[in-house]
């Protein structure tokens, strides 16, 4: 029974422009045996021909399993096509394939070999199965998105009117264009902020756990339905360390004996959307919630940095929203503060 097929698997490194894949199969006397590898355009397109090339390869009878990281956005509409072609679809946050990468040994690091890890990973492995956020959610991430790019657009909107202000000779008509170019995009900020209260009006559940976690002072509603709507829900994630790896937000350090010993910083390996959402959360956070702003303070104190004291207020932001809408629970203070001093004891 050489050639008895215990179970398929497809590892997938997704990248902006390409889709590194990696079929493999299980035998009782080869437990990972690669049968083919290919890259595909990370496209509409390149994804209907991977999925045919899938079909070739794939023996009737045998689990097929498929595998890819949440890595930024671009794993998503990937993962969506193959789970409306019925494939039965993995997605693991990438600190939990570094970690079992590692144990592999491999010296080089490319897309293909990272599509093999994960094929190989795949076949060992029983992964939950990714389950698609529901439009509703996927609604508001999109329309969060939506009013992110609109103001990145009135920024740089803002800054041309500026610069042809205070030109030499400015051309009114130049002027009253970008005027007009810059309340239109007000106006299209508003409109979408509207939608986002309209699709958060439509699903009680979602809506009450957001509103409980605007009971958090510098946390408003758009902000945190920005950062639940990215992290999906949080579905994916089961402790606080994996929001904040998904974030970013998780601290490395360059050291090595006596010659290199750079400073600690947070990676920024992860979800930017989330970051600059909680960017000026954190600031207003300080002014208004005396438990941030003592964080800040610390940090402050230690490092003299602005920046690195508010990034602290950000990422414990991100970990009482996280725990907030997980929980359903509304803002306590006098817990939160309690639990984070060790001294502090139940009479």
């Amino acid at each position: 029974m050489g050639n008895q097929i215990l179970k398929q698997s497809v590892g997938l490194d997704v990248s902006k422009d390409s889709v590194a894949a990696c079929f493999s199969q299980r035998e009782p006397d080869k437990p990972f045996r690669i049968l083919s590898s290919k890259t595909f355009p990370s496209s509409a397109n390149g994804f209907h021909q991977m999925e045919q090339w899938v079909g070739k390869q794939r023996c009737d009878g045998a689990a097929l399993h498929l595998l890819m990281e949440a890595t930024g956005v671009y794993y998503e509409e990937l993962a969506y096509f193959l789970n409306s072609k019925g494939h039965r679809v993995s997605v693991l946050l990438p600190n939990k394939t570094c970690a079992f990468a590692k144990s592999l040994h491999y010296k080089s690091k490319t897309d293909k070999i990272d599509a093999q890890k994960l094929a190989q990973m795949s076949l060992e492995r029983e992964l939950p199965k990714w389950e698609p956020p529901s439009s509703n959610m996927l609604t508001i991430k999109r329309l969060c998105r939506e009013r992110a790019e609109l103001i990145e657009q009135k920024i740089a909107a803002g800054n041309q009117y500026h610069a042809r202000l205070h030109s030499h000779t400015p051309e009114k008509s130049s002027l009253h264009r970008v005027k007009e170019h810059l309340k239109f995009l007000a106006k299209q900020i508003k409109s979408a902020e509207a939608n986002i209260l309209e699709a958060l009006a439509q699903d009680p559940q979602i809506k009450e756990r957001i509103d409980k976690v605007c009971t958090l002072n510098g946390v408003g509603i758009i902000t945190a339905a920005t950062v639940v709507s990215e992290a999906n829900g949080f579905v994916l994630f089961k402790n606080k360390a994996q929001i904040i790896s998904y974030a970013g937000y998780d601290v490395i350090q360059n050291q090595s004996g006596t010659s290199i010993n750079s400073p600690t910083k947070i990676s920024k390996k992860g979800n930017a959307r989330i970051r600059k959402a909680l960017y000026f959360s954190a600031i207003t956070a300080v002014r208004h919630e005396p438990m941030l702003k003592k964080i800040y303070d610390n940090v402050f104190e230690k490092s003299r940095i602005k920046m690195k004291a508010y990034v602290a207020v950000q990422r414990k932001i991100l970990v009482l929203i996280y725990t907030l809408y997980k929980s359903n629970a509304t803002f306590d203070p006098k817990f939160t503060s309690t639990k984070n001093n060790p001294n502090s004891q139940k009479k």
